[in-house]
């Protein structure tokens, strides 16, 4: 009898016990699973992309002059650093935190559920954030950077980083290249928002990523034009394998962070040197019709010297204005006057001083990017183009530059069009427009005539207002004022920064920005002094990409 009862209490017990197992294990109920579906796991590190990209871009913007800042001597304007690492940092947060653990989630668990389609995106997203990171930030902690219980981190340089992003191309490719396991277009489909589910396409935006990584080292002796443009002819194909992040603009969340619901640019407006490259003054010296580019009405704004209250003022470039940097201004208090009709409007709105839609999701106001349902490009078939075209070049094989600069203008202009095809009142740059440009002084006809100049150029117009990392990128490549031996003038004919001169009389320009204060000046101080971020021109440093 005694035995009988310790026997039973023992199964009471163990009853209990699972039992209370049972009630615990929240995996055994599908409604609240501990590890959520890869499926739910992947969208939120896609969408933040274009928040990273953009929110940086305000400042990144002002160094290469995509804008300028309305206040005068603004910091971006006259190439200063971020001070103690605050703000201009969201890449940093966003590779880190945000894009980071989950990454880091989807690989260990797609390996578990051998959703190999899922390791290798995940694996591109991260090789795509640190390239963009390091081109921003320089050097960065990597192989400590998310192991549990650690304080302090090891910033690595970026010779070793560009080595990293090559290596993880390699094994994101060798991933979506299998299919075998459990890779399902449908499956990966339900949360790849971008691509919905197409590996192959996801190959091709790797592709771009080793594009991207390799071409940057064009300084270098080790610099292979014949790879790059390998890497590109393997990567986007057409603007059908443009990696593009959508905005249903419904709320703050999934808006477009350039369109006026977000109202980014209240400070913000288009700056001489992009102007100029579309309003025919650099191409052709004047700013006469002909002489225009069709892409100047379709992506920057008229001023409201163009409104009917303009009776007696000349409109000079058709009302395409611009700030200089630095130069800030003031805003008439008439409506009618002139100061407030000769100030450049919003990037949201043809002659629109004010933003009047901020926080209003219902309203669909703006042309191009800057729409708060616009998408938002990572990486595009028509800057493949142009990186094939200057590698070609350096190569000196005319032919295929002249082809490739060519497809990356006539690429981008369809991309405008596309991008426009719901805006309110902004027409679409017609065939005939097109073809008359194509043809046009603005656009080199022969390889005899072709400068690297040229390519630059056109990159950038294409470029503008969302490719700020890689823009900059090619600034520095050429030090700004780095000159085309064909032109004797600047590859970047007409840029200018208020406080630098090419023979070096004035400060230095910018190279890069400091870690985030959000946790580096707190934790990792010594690490920051090591490699000179406490020093008060840290961001003058040059990158090691664009040294020799």
């Amino acid at each position: 009898m005694k035995f009988s009862k310790i026997v039973l209490s023992l199964l009471l017990i163990a009853l209990a016990a699972s039992s209370c197992k049972k009630y615990l294990d929240i995996n055994s109920d599908p409604s609240s699973p501990q590890i959520p579906s890869l499926a739910s796991l992947f969208p939120p590190i896609t969408a933040v992309m274009s928040r990273t990209m953009a929110f940086d871009g305000r400042f990144s913007g002002g160094y290469i002059q995509n804008w300028s800042n309305i206040a005068v001597n603004e910091t971006y304007d006259l190439h200063g650093g971020n001070a103690g690492g605050s703000g201009a940092n969201q890449a940093w947060r966003d590779f880190y935190q945000v894009q980071g653990t989950a990454i880091n989630l989807v690989v260990k668990q797609g390996i578990i559920e051998e959703q190999w389609d899922y390791v290798g995106a995940a694996i591109a997203l991260r090789a795509w954030g640190l390239q963009n990171a390091t081109d921003y930030f320089g050097e960065m902690p990597y192989y400590q950077a998310w192991e549990p219980n650690r304080v302090y981190f090891k910033y690595e340089t970026q010779d070793v980083l560009y080595k990293v992003v090559d290596s993880l191309c390699r094994s994101s490719l060798s991933y979506l290249n299998r299919s075998d396991g459990k890779v399902n277009q449908a499956v990966m489909g339900r949360g790849d928002l971008v691509y919905a589910g197409n590996r192959e396409k996801w190959k091709r935006f790797v592709y771009g990523i080793l594009a991207r990584n390799w071409h940057h080292l064009s300084n270098k002796s080790e610099y292979n034009a014949d790879s790059v443009m390998s890497y590109v002819d393997k990567s986007m194909q057409s603007n059908a394998d443009n990696f593009l992040i959508r905005h249903s603009a419904t709320r703050n969340d999934d808006t477009n962070p350039w369109g006026p619901a977000r109202d980014n640019f209240y400070v913000r407006r288009q700056s001489r040197f992009a102007v100029q490259l579309l309003d025919g003054t650099t191409f052709y010296g004047n700013t006469a019709a002909g002489s225009r580019d069709p892409r100047l009405g379709r992506m920057l704004s008229v001023s409201p010297d163009t409104s009917t209250l303009n009776t007696n003022m000349p409109t000079l470039n058709g009302g395409y204005r611009f700030m200089l940097p630095a130069s800030g201004y003031v805003v008439g208090t008439v409506v009618g006057s002139s100061a407030f009709r000769l100030t450049p409007a919003t990037l949201y709105g043809d002659s629109n001083i004010v933003n009047p839609n901020a926080s209003n999701f219902a309203i669909r106001q703006g042309k191009y990017l800057f729409q708060s349902n616009a998408t938002f490009p990572i990486m595009t078939f028509f800057e493949m183009q142009f990186i094939k075209a200057e590698a070609a070049f350096k190569k000196g094989d005319l032919t295929t530059a002249l082809v490739s600069y060519k497809n990356g203008i006539s690429a981008h202009i369809d991309f405008v069009n596309t991008n426009n095809a719901s805006a309110n009142g902004v027409t679409q740059i017609t065939a005939t427009e097109k073809s008359n440009y194509l043809a046009s002084k603005a656009v080199k006809q022969t390889d005899a005539t072709l400068t690297l100049t040229d390519i630059m150029l056109q990159k950038y117009i294409a470029d503008f207002g969302w490719n700020f990392t890689e823009s900059w990128s090619d600034m520095r490549r050429y030090h700004y004022f780095d000159i085309d031996p064909q032109t004797t003038q600047a590859v970047y004919k007409g840029y200018s920064i208020p406080i630098y001169s090419p023979n070096n009389l004035g400060p230095k320009p910018a190279y890069r920005f400091r870690p985030t204060n959000f946790s580096e000046f707190d934790w990792n101080l010594d690490e920051l002094k090591r490699i000179g971020a406490l020093n008060q021109d840290y961001h003058t440093y040059e990158m090691w990409f664009s040294q020799p």
